[in-house]
Formats: structure tokens, sequence, C-alpha cells
């Protein structure tokens, strides 16, 4: 049983849902089934797994369209070597439609963030401080 639950938070989260989400909903179905005290055991399992597929590790790059990734080449080559990728690493691009424009690369539990989603965020938060 342990074993499925930790399968399924793993599915769910590859699937993009928040983790915050995922942790609430196990510990509500784990409630529901009177299972409360497996909680630290699946979440000590998920751990055991992602460290595991650590050292399958890739670096993402998130742009708003595959036009401005293009555009973007030197400024995405620059963040990933100061993230630490490697000539050998494989890179993953995704779209992101959130983006406005810019990036954000991650890779190694690190991120660079360098989109117009960002830096409006920060613009507003600091008009309204």
């Amino acid at each position: 049983m342990k074993h499925d639950h930790a399968q399924a938070v793993l599915q769910v989260l590859k699937d993009g849902m928040p983790i915050e989400t995922v942790l609430a909903g196990l510990r509500s179905a784990l409630k529901r089934k009177g299972h409360t005290k497996l909680f630290a055991p699946i979440l000590l399992e998920v751990l055991r797994v992602l460290e595991a597929d650590k050292g399958l590790e890739q670096a993402t790059i998130a742009t708003a369209s595959s036009d401005s990734h293009k555009a973007l080449n030197s400024q995405i080559a620059a963040a990933l070597n100061n993230l630490g990728v490697s000539a050998e690493t494989p890179i993953k691009s995704i779209i992101d439609e959130t983006l406005v424009g810019g990036f954000v690369a991650t890779f190694d539990y690190k991120e660079h963030d360098q989109s117009y989603k960002k830096t409006l965020i920060n613009l507003y938060q600091s008009i309204t401080k």
C-alpha cells in the first residue's frame, strides 16, 4: 500500500500538480482510510525514488514560445553555465504559456528566472509595499 501511494504521489507531481495540493490530498486520503501513520513512510519512499532519479538530472528551459527560445539562446546558455550545466547534461525545452517573455532555467534544484513574468511580479510587489 505504501508503495502504491508513493507511486501515485510521484505521478501527480510529474503531471505538474503543486506539491502543497498533493500533500494535502494525500493526508486527507490517508485520514479517510484511517492510515495517517503511513504519511511519513510514504514521503520517505517518495524521497528515496527522487534521490535515485537524481543521477538522471536534466536541465529545463521554459520559454513563452519557440521563437523566444531562439532569440534568447545566448542568455539561456549563460544561465545554464551559471547553474552548472555541463555539455553532456540533457536539456529539456518546454513552452510555458504563463510566461509573457524571457525564460526560466532550472537545474539541480536551482532556478534562474529571467522572465518578464517574474519582473512584473517584482515590480507589482515593490509598488504595493
